[in-house]
């Protein structure tokens, strides 16, 4: 006597403890899953955390550029325009930022007497990619950084006496210098000095 045919799929079934333990293993792998996500995630706040922090913490209120150009010892010229200013203070050094814009003849006339004797200003070689930032750079400023520029960028530096000049002895902290043409006659100076002595205050 021939046996009626089973339904098709008939030899699949599952029985219950293993339908439970299909949903069990897969309830465990969705909560490893999601446990490694937090993880990773924890991992990336925690790391966000200090770098934010360096970036916006320490920075003096009430610096103005004229105030910043005394005390780093530099004459900004009368023609300067979008001019800016930061102090950054911490346990390790302080830094002194102080940019503004000027025609290139007169970037070139304020340059003039902060090169050291036989010195002059090199092109940046060994720029950094575009969008690099650093905690006490010049993006606290809303500039981008100076040394990411290659075209139409000159970088130097000077210490207080380096220059024979009244303008070389005036300077108060030994400060990079950038000048880049970023426009055809129009140059933005940019002067970055740090010291672990500290650096002067301002007031209220």
């Amino acid at each position: 006597m021939n046996r009626p045919a089973a339904p098709a799929g008939a030899g699949e079934r599952r029985s219950p403890w293993q339908r439970r333990l299909a949903i069990g293993a897969g309830v465990f792998a969705c909560l490893s899953i999601a446990g490694v996500l937090l993880t990773v995630l924890w991992a990336m706040l925690a790391l966000r955390g200090p770098a934010e922090h360096d970036r916006t913490c320490c920075w003096e209120e009430n610096v103005t550029p004229e105030w910043m150009a005394k005390t780093m010892g530099f004459r900004i010229p009368e023609t300067a325009t979008d001019r800016r200013a930061g102090l950054r203070t911490n346990a390790q050094y302080d830094v002194a930022l102080l940019a503004f814009t000027v025609p290139t003849p007169e970037a070139d006339r304020f340059l003039g007497p902060l090169q050291p004797e036989g010195t002059q200003l090199v092109r940046n070689t060994h720029p950094k990619e575009p969008g690099y930032t650093r905690s006490d750079g010049f993006s606290h400023l809303g500039l981008p950084e100076p040394e990411t520029f290659v075209d139409g960028m000159r970088i130097g530096g000077i210490c207080r006496g380096d220059a024979k000049t009244p303008e070389g002895k005036a300077v108060q902290f030994c400060t990079d210098i950038y000048a880049h043409e970023f426009q055809p006659g129009t140059t933005r100076i940019y002067l970055w000095a740090g010291n672990q002595a500290g650096i002067p205050k301002p007031g209220a």
